[in-house]
C-alpha cells in the first residue's frame, strides 16, 4: 500500500539532492509545503512525527552539505533563547516541516499533563474476561488485540517481532525480545504477562500460523527487504484500523455508553494505546510492592522504556518521562491471576453430502444452530433408546419367569385350568408379545460413526483438482472452500496488477465477484471477506477505487459502472487465463 507522504518525501529528495543554490531549491520546495497543507491536511501536532516515520530528516541529513550552496547556518538556543551554538541544515529542512516556532507551539501542549492529572481506573475483572475471549478467537484481529491487552506490547511487536520465552519457576512471566524502536539496539527482558506463559506461547503461534498473518509480514518484508523501521510501520498502518475497530468494539468506543475500559482523557474512544497503558497498570498493580519509585520503576520496565542492562546506571531513568505518557491508568481492585482456559478439545467429522443435507434439515426440528448440536441430540436420542430396550428386555425376562412358574402350577395341578387362572395368563402372554414385537424395531447394534477424511494439502493441488472431482462432480471437500476464494483474490488481483489495460477495466474486489470465479457460497465469502478486509482495502486504494473501506460498497460504487456485460466479460477473461477455465461454476 501507497504511503502518500513518503511517496511525496522522496520526490522532494530526488529533485533536489544535487541542487546547489537556494534559487533552484526553492520551487520544490514551495510544491511540497502546499501539498502538506492543501492535500496532506496533517495539523502541527502531528507533523513532525509523520515527517520523521517517513524519512524525512534522515534522507536530507545524508547530503553532504555546502554553507551558501545547498545549506545554511541556524542557530541552536537554549531553554532561556541564547543562542549557545550553531548548526549546518540543508536548505529543504529549513524549508519544510516544522518551523522552530511550529516546535515551540507544539512542545508547549499540556495535553500529557491534563491526562494525567485526570486519571481513570481499570477496573480488572471485565478487563481481563474480556481478554481471555478475545485470547480464544479464530479471527486473527481479535486474537491479536487479545495478546496486546495481555501482554503490553505493541501492534507491530505481536504481529512479527515479538518472541517469548518461559521463565522457570515464574508462569506469570516471560523473556521478551523483540522490542521496536530501540533503533536496531537487540534487547530481551523479563515482563510479566496477565495470563499464563504457555497460554499467551501457544496464542502467539497460533496467530503467527495464520494465513493473513503471513501473508502481510511477506509482503512488507518483499516491500522494504533490508529496512526492518519501515517493515514495523507498514504492519501498523495495514492492520491499524482493523485493531482499532476490534478494541473499540470489545473495550468501548464512542457509541459505548459503559466502555470496559474507560476513556483516556484526551481520546473519545479507545486504541491499542490504552491498552498497552491499563494492561501497565494492571501488571505494576499486581506484581510490584514498594514504594512509589520502585513502581515507577517496574512500570517504565515493563513498557520497554528503561533498559535493563547488566550494569544499570542512572542515566538509563531519563526514559520514565516517556513512561509518565502511559501512566495516567490506576487500578483500586486487587488483580487476580486468571488460569489458562480449560477448552474441551474437538475433532471433525468428515460426513457426505448427503448426510450433511440430513443434518441440517434437522436443526429447526431439533431446535439447534449447528450440525454438531443436532449429532449430539441424535446420540442422546439412540443413548435413550439404547436405555429403553435394556428395560424392555428385563422386563420381557421378568414376564417369562412368571409365565413359566403359571404353567408349571397348572401342569402340577390335578383339575384343568380354570377361567381365573387363563384370564391370569392371557394378559401376560398378550404383554410379552408386545414388548418382544417393541424390541424388534428397535436398534439392536451400534451403528458405525463415519470415519474422518483425511486432510488434504489444497494450496499443493491444482485448479482442476480444487474445483473438480474425478468423476467431474463439483469438490466441495472440507478446507477447498478457502482455497477457492484465495485463488478467486489473487487472479483478480493479478489481473487488475497485470492484464487490466486501463482505470476502466479493473475489477472490484467483492463478494460478487468472489462468489462467481470460485462458486463458493456467499455466507462463506463474506466471512473470509471480513478477516482479508486489510488485503482488500489495501489493493482497493492502490487502485484509488471509491469507498475502499468497505469492500461491500466498492461493488455499488465501482463495478456497477462497468455494467452486467463488462463485469461478466472481465470474470470470464479472469477465469480463461488465470483459473485454468475451471472456475465461474454455481455457487453451493
Amino acid at each position: 500500500m501507497s504511503n502518500p507522504l513518503k511517496d511525496q518525501v522522496l520526490k522532494l529528495y530526488e529533485a533536489t539532492k544535487d541542487l546547489q543554490s537556494f534559487e533552484e531549491l526553492e520551487p520544490h520546495c514551495e510544491r511540497f509545503n502546499k501539498w502538506i497543507k492543501e492535500e496532506s491536511k496533517m495539523s502541527i501536532a502531528t507533523l513532525g512525527s509523520k515527517l520523521s516515520s517517513a524519512g524525512f530528516y534522515k534522507l536530507f541529513n545524508t547530503i553532504p552539505l555546502e554553507q551558501g550552496k545547498n545549506a545554511e547556518s541556524i542557530p541552536k538556543h537554549d531553554e532561556h533563547g541564547n543562542v549557545k551554538g550553531y548548526q549546518l541544515k540543508h536548505y529543504v529542512l529549513t524549508q519544510c516541516g516544522l518551523k522552530p516556532q511550529d516546535w515551540a507551539t507544539r512542545n508547549e501542549t499540556a495535553r500529557v499533563t491534563n491526562r494525567l492529572a485526570e486519571g481513570q481506573e481499570v477496573d480488572p475483572e471485565p478487563y481481563i474476561e474480556v481478554t481471555g475471549k478475545l485470547l480464544e478467537s479464530s479471527d486473527p484481529h481479535e486474537l491479536a488485540v487479545g495478546l496486546i491487552a495481555a501482554t503490553g506490547r505493541r501492534p507491530h511487536e505481536i504481529l512479527a517481532r515479538a518472541v517469548f520465552t518461559p521463565v522457570a519457576d515464574e508462569p506469570y512471566k516471560v523473556s521478551f525480545k523483540g522490542q521496536g524502536k530501540k533503533r536496531g539496539k537487540a534487547v530481551e527482558f523479563i515482563i510479566s504477562t496477565l495470563f499464563p506463559a504457555t497460554h499467551i506461547i501457544k496464542q502467539l503461534n497460533r496467530l503467527r500460523r495464520e494465513a493473513s498473518t503471513k501473508a502481510l509480514l511477506k509482503e512488507v518484508a518483499n516491500e522494504f527487504p533490508t529496512d526492518v523501521a519501515a517493515q514495523n510501520t507498514a504492519i501498523e498502518n495495514r492492520r491499524g484500523n482493523s485493531l482499532r475497530r476490534v478494541v473499540q468494539n470489545f473495550f468501548g468506543g464512542r457509541q459505548t455508553k459503559t466502555p470496559i475500559l474507560s476513556f483516556r482523557a484526551d481520546s473519545d474512544q479507545n486504541d491499542c494505546k490504552a491498552l498497552r497503558a491499563a494492561c501497565a497498570a494492571l501488571l505494576t498493580e499486581r506484581d510490584c510492592e514498594g514504594s512509589v519509585g520502585s513502581k515507577m520503576l517496574f512500570y517504565g520496565r515493563f513498557l520497554g522504556h528503561v533498559d535493563i542492562s547488566t550494569i544499570p546506571t542512572d542515566k538509563d531513568l531519563h526514559n520514565l518521562v516517556t513512561s509518565l505518557g502511559y501512566a495516567d491508568y490506576y487500578v483500586k481492585k486487587s488483580v487476580p491471576f486468571p488460569p489458562a482456559p480449560d477448552i474441551e478439545k474437538t475433532i471433525r467429522v468428515g460426513l457426505t453430502h448427503e448426510i450433511r443435507d440430513i443434518i441440517n434439515d434437522l436443526k429447526p426440528e431439533f431446535e439447534v444452530n449447528t450440525q454438531a448440536e443436532v449429532i449430539e441430540k441424535l446420540i442422546d436420542s439412540h443413548l435413550n433408546r439404547s436405555e429403553g430396550v435394556k428395560k424392555l428386555m428385563a422386563e420381557i425376562a421378568q414376564l417369562r419367569a412368571g409365565n413359566e412358574q403359571l404353567q408349571e402350577k397348572l401342569i402340577m395341578s390335578e383339575s384343568n385350568p380354570t377361567a381365573d387362572i387363563q384370564a391370569i395368563i392371557a394378559p401376560l402372554v398378550a404383554r410379552i408379545e408386545a414388548l418382544e414385537a417393541a424390541q424388534m424395531v428397535a436398534p439392536t447394534t451400534k451403528p458405525q460413526a463415519p470415519q474422518p477424511k483425511e486432510d488434504i494439502n489444497w494450496e499443493s493441488v491444482s485448479n482442476t483438482e480444487l474445483w473438480t472431482n474425478p468423476d467431474g462432480t463439483s469438490n466441495r471437500a472440507k478446507g477447498s472452500a478457502e482455497e477457492k476464494i484465495r485463488r478467486s483474490y489473487e487472479a483478480i488481483t493479478k489481473y487488475n496488477d497485470t492484464i487490466a489495460t486501463g482505470e476502466g477495466d479493473r475489477l472490484a474486489i467483492t463478494n460478487l465477484a468472489l462468489r462467481a470465479l470460485s462458486g463458493v457460497n456467499g455466507l462463506v465469502v463474506g466471512e473470509w471477506i471480513k478477516v482479508h478486509t486489510d488485503e482488500i482495502i489495501g489493493h482497493h486504494t492502490k487502485y484509488e477505487m471509491l469507498n475502499p473501506k468497505d469492500p461491500n460498497k466498492v461493488e455499488t460504487y465501482y463495478n456497477k459502472r462497468h455494467g452486467n456485460e463488462k463485469i461478466n466479460s472481465i470474470l470470464e477473461l479472469i477465469n480463461k487465463e488465470l483459473l485454468d477455465g475451471v472456475a465461474l461454476k454455481k455457487s453451493n
